[in-house]
């Protein structure tokens, strides 16, 4: 059997996967729906962050509402798409632990960014992004649930579900400075080919570096849990449906007499 194909970020076929993700997704329009909502509440002239921007769709949503938005994205190959997408956002070179935005930030989004980040340093890369916060700010952290069916496969082949409120858990115990709420909304991919399929399978499945598994993952085994778990070939559909974890991180109000 041959050891499982995996994608790099530098790689086109990496770039084109992460597009056939963004048009086979069905969560879009309920985050978009929530993320507006909460824009709403803040004036034009506030400051919002896109932290790992990706291709831009949250940048484009923010650029909706605000003046001034910044793109922090790592990737040059995104980075050189947001600055031609998103004309009216300040691309910046860096990530959750090097960036430091000018002034403090009314509204942050970390959408499905902790993949890329190892487990044991998300409390730390979050709590670092809400202490960015103006007093009135809010940092919205979005991650899959971990019931979803790319969790389900990762934990198939022996590698650990993606869980974000265990993940944040130390920072809700150890700091005092926030308060936290947990909302979700649903989300899906909807396929119509093995190929896009087997794609956006593949990126979930990198999103576990290789000596996350506790087993050799050959391309020939991968293939197969696709075509029997997320793909229909008499309905010629394939995906699978979950909810959309939603934290969102405030500041906590300073007690009267630290306020006098």
């Amino acid at each position: 059997m041959s050891e499982l194909r995996r994608f790099r970020w530098e790689d086109p076929d990496y770039e084109r996967a992460f597009a056939t993700l963004l048009a086979s997704s069905g969560e879009r329009p309920h985050v978009h729906a929530y993320l507006r909502g909460i824009c709403r509440r803040y004036p034009a002239e506030a400051l919002a962050v896109d932290w790992g921007a990706g291709g831009g769709d949250l940048t484009r949503l923010l650029l909706e509402h605000f003046r001034h938005v910044l793109a922090v994205e790592p990737s040059p190959v995104f980075r050189a798409r947001l600055a031609a997408d998103c004309p009216g956002a300040e691309v910046v070179a860096g990530t959750l632990g090097t960036t430091v935005p000018p002034r403090p930030v009314d509204i942050g989004i970390i959408s499905h960014v902790l993949y890329h980040i190892p487990d044991h340093k998300w409390a730390a890369s979050v709590l670092r992004a809400a202490r960015q916060l103006s007093d009135d700010g809010v940092l919205l952290v979005l991650l899959k649930d971990p019931d979803s069916g790319c969790n389900r496969m990762l934990e198939h082949f022996g590698a650990a579900r993606f869980n974000l409120v265990e993940g944040l858990w130390p920072v809700m115990a150890m700091d005092g400075g926030f308060n936290y709420a947990l909302d979700r909304v649903p989300g899906s991919f909807v396929t119509h080919s093995l190929e896009d399929t087997l794609a956006i399978a593949r990126l979930a499945l990198c999103d576990r570096d290789q000596d996350a598994f506790s087993r050799p993952v050959s391309e020939e085994d991968f293939v197969d849990y696709v075509r029997r778990h997320l793909w229909d070939e008499t309905s010629g559909r394939g995906g699978w449906h979950y909810d959309v974890l939603i934290c969102a991180l405030r500041r906590r109000p300073a007690p009267p007499a630290e306020r006098a």
